[in-house]
């Protein structure tokens, strides 16, 4: 969803912004810190790179960390092709070939989840571990009229009345976002691609969807989730990674990290850094 209000990642952090060339069309993103195994962030739907300002910092502590606007959102080539989340996979090999990365950690919220576990299963040798942050694509049931109305909001009051659903509760970065989702259903270009990925990638899966078959995806999961979420209910426990880390943040809704900001870096960065602790061993 919409980016929450600009401030800057870190002072003295490094943060570059760049544009990447890919056949698919120009690829927008954020790059902070340097070493380690990176970490790439994909943002929801409707979302842009800046959704993952009030994480990037922490995270770039020991290794790269790489914030990509997915096609159809942000800086990056409006035309989102088909309008298959799944086709932005092979996108993101070419995005990762054009900066060198051989392998990467893969952080996805919500739509940014389901095309992580898409690249994840297209490329698993580029995809060190899946941290799945109130994914969709899990099989669970998600609200689709939300979407539909916050693609293109009527006016700003209506903007901020979708707003606030992303939160659990009142928060100071509600009327920005609804600025922002009135904005962006006011540019036509934008609001016709997000319309098009609603038509061909969700309208069809409202109801959750077929479950995902966990055994073609060898590398470590991990899955959060804010446990207050209203556009992507809690997943039941049979539709989970096998053995894999689920954690609820009580205190937020479908942005928990940006709600719950501090705990969700803190165990993102555990996990990977665990990950990193395994890869080394072997």
């Amino acid at each position: 969803m919409p980016r929450p209000v600009s401030r800057p990642v870190s002072e003295g952090s490094r943060l570059r912004a760049g544009v990447a060339t890919v056949a698919g069309g120009p690829a927008s993103y954020l790059s902070v810190g340097s070493g380690g195994v990176p970490v790439l962030l994909l943002h929801g739907f409707g979302g842009d790179r800046l959704t993952w300002q009030f994480n990037l910092s922490a995270l770039s502590s020991r290794r790269r960390a790489v914030a990509v606007d997915l096609p159809g959102h942000g800086g990056s080539t409006p035309d989102v092709g088909s309008g298959r989340v799944s086709d932005f996979a092979p996108w993101l090999v070419e995005f990762l070939d054009a900066l060198e990365l051989a392998r990467v950690h893969v952080i996805g919220h919500s739509m940014g989840g389901y095309v992580g576990r898409e690249l994840a299963l297209l490329a698993p040798g580029r995809v060190a571990s899946l941290t799945l942050l109130s994914s969709a694509g899990l099989g669970t049931p998600f609200d689709l009229g939300f979407l539909r109305r916050a693609v293109a909001p009527a006016d700003v009051a209506e903007g901020r009345a979708c707003a606030a659903r992303l939160f659990a509760g009142p928060s100071p970065l509600i009327p920005r976002f609804g600025e922002v989702l009135h904005a962006q259903g006011a540019d036509p270009v934008r609001r016709a691609g997000l319309e098009r990925i609603i038509d061909v990638s969700f309208a069809g899966h409202a109801d959750g969807g077929p479950p995902v078959d966990w055994r073609a995806y060898p590398m470590p999961i991990q899955v959060l989730w804010g446990g207050a979420d209203r556009i992507i209910p809690l997943p039941p426990a049979d539709r989970l990674p096998p053995g894999a880390p689920f954690r609820v943040f009580g205190g937020a809704g479908h942005l928990p990290h940006i709600e719950a900001a501090s705990p969700a870096t803190a165990a993102i960065r555990a996990f990977l850094d665990g990950c990193d602790d395994v890869s080394s061993q072997n």
